[in-house]
């Protein structure tokens, strides 16, 4: 599915893997590839389209 997204040009991709508590960060795409991907289980993250924002890893994973 990444794929699509790369190949798009969507800068950045995340995945929330609820079952194994981790976010699953894809960026940089280049032909239809995203050439960086980092996996967090804590800390925070600004997504590449609003850097300004700072967001909990754990906030993802609670209801």
């Amino acid at each position: 599915m990444s794929r699509h997204y790369a190949e798009a040009g969507i800068k950045e991709y995340w995945v929330v893997n609820l079952k194994d508590t981790c976010v699953h960060v894809f960026r940089d795409p280049v032909q239809g590839i995203y050439t960086t991907e980092f996996i967090l289980t804590t800390g925070t993250i600004a997504p590449l389209a609003f850097p300004d924002i700072q967001v909990q890893v754990q906030r993802l994973m609670s209801p």
